[in-house]
Order: structure tokens, then C-alpha cells, then sequence
């Protein structure tokens, strides 16, 4: 348990001695990056130089061995390959033919049973009677021809109508006399148009009196 105190303890400031000399180193590092001209007023920061830390002497590590030395298990059981065979009781024996149950002896049945007696039905005709029907009237094979009236006779041509007869058209109907069109027909005499004036004349305005500015009243 000491031991290993120590090596987190040793551990511990390593890292923090490790961890100071990266952080000075990093500002050295932006201190001398950066231009004079971003801070021409600053003056360069003299860093006290680290002291020096003695060198830790740690214990020597304990040897680990490659191989471990292996734990004593106590002998296993030896188990038989052929375990014990149980003692069963005896099965009662089962005969193999088992005893006929006794049945009752069953009723004669007689082979010739009693036919029953049966009413006598009466007698039903093959032929029914035929109905007397009465004779139907006689029909003759061949009507009587009616008497139809005689046709007219309509002769092959017939009369043609006598038409009026109808007036002559002339092939040339007489032109109509149109009245002569003169060429040049005579203008109209159109009333002399009113003269409009160029300019129109301005309309006289009524004059609109200045208002005075009100003088203001002294209280």
C-alpha cells in the first residue's frame, strides 16, 4: 500500500512539473511569435528561470513472474461407469386369458313370427266408366264463299285535264328609263364657321385680402 502511494504521489508532480514547463514553453512561444507592431508599448516579461527539482529516486517495481503459480484444486470424486441398478418390487403377474363374464342366457326369438291380420281393401276397377259426352255439331270442310259486291272498272288512262292556257313571256323585257346622273353633283352651302380664338381669355379673379399676423397679448 506505501509503495503504491508513492508511485501516484510521484506521478501526480511529474504531471504538474510537466504540465508548468509546457504552459511557460507555450508563452515564450506566443511572446516571441507575435509582431512588434500589435504591442509596441509592452515591455518583454523576464520569466525567473525555473528552479531545478531533484530527480525523484523510485523504488524498484516488484519483478512480476511470467507464469503463476497454479492453484491446488482438490481431487475430483471418481464416479463408476456403471452406477447402481435399483431394486424394484416385483410386478404381479397378468394372466393371459382372462375369465368370460357370465352372461344371461338371451330370450328364444321364434324364426316364423305371427303374420298380422289385415283389413280386406276394397276392389279398385282397371277401367274407370267413360262420361257420355254430347255429339259435338258437324263441321264442313268448306265454308262458303261471301258474296262480294262488284269492283268498278278503272280504265288504263285516264282523262287528262283540260288546262288554261298560259300567257306568252317575252324573251326581252323593255329596259326601264333612268334619270341621267350628273357627273360633279353641286357642294352644299355651308354656314361660315365661328372664328376660335388662339389664346383664350384669362377670367378676372376677385383679389383675396392679406390677413395681418394678430399681435399677441401681453397679460
Amino acid at each position: 500500500m506505501a509503495s503504491k502511494s508513492l508511485i501516484i504521489i510521484c506521478s501526480l508532480f511529474l504531471a504538474l512539473t510537466f504540465l508548468g514547463n509546457s504552459a511557460c514553453n507555450a508563452a515564450r512561444v506566443l511572446l516571441e511569435e507575435t509582431p512588434k507592431e500589435e504591442h509596441p508599448s509592452l515591455p518583454k516579461l523576464e520569466l525567473p528561470p525555473l528552479p531545478e527539482f531533484p530527480k525523484l529516486e523510485l523504488p524498484p517495481l516488484p519483478e512480476i513472474p511470467h507464469e503463476l503459480p497454479k492453484p491446488e484444486l482438490p481431487p475430483l470424486p471418481e464416479i463408476p461407469h456403471e452406477l447402481p441398478k435399483p431394486e424394484l418390487p416385483p410386478l404381479p403377474e397378468i394372466p393371459h386369458e382372462l375369465p368370460k363374464p357370465e352372461l344371461p342366457p338371451l330370450p328364444e326369438i321364434p324364426h316364423d313370427l305371427p303374420k298380422p291380420e289385415l283389413p280386406h281393401l276394397p276392389e279398385i276397377p282397371h277401367e274407370l266408366p267413360k262420361p257420355e259426352l254430347p255429339p259435338l255439331p258437324e263441321i264442313p270442310h268448306e265454308l262458303p264463299k261471301p258474296e262480294l259486291p262488284p269492283v268498278p272498272e278503272i280504265p288504263h288512262e285516264l282523262p287528262k285535264p283540260e288546262l288554261p292556257p298560259l300567257p306568252e313571256i317575252p324573251h326581252e323585257l323593255p329596259k326601264p328609263e333612268l334619270p341621267e346622273i350628273p357627273h360633279e353633283l353641286p357642294k352644299p352651302e355651308l354656314p361660315p364657321l365661328p372664328e376660335i380664338p388662339h389664346e383664350l381669355p384669362k377670367p378676372e379673379l376677385p383679389e383675396i385680402p392679406h390677413q395681418q399676423p394678430e399681435e399677441p397679448h401681453h397679460r
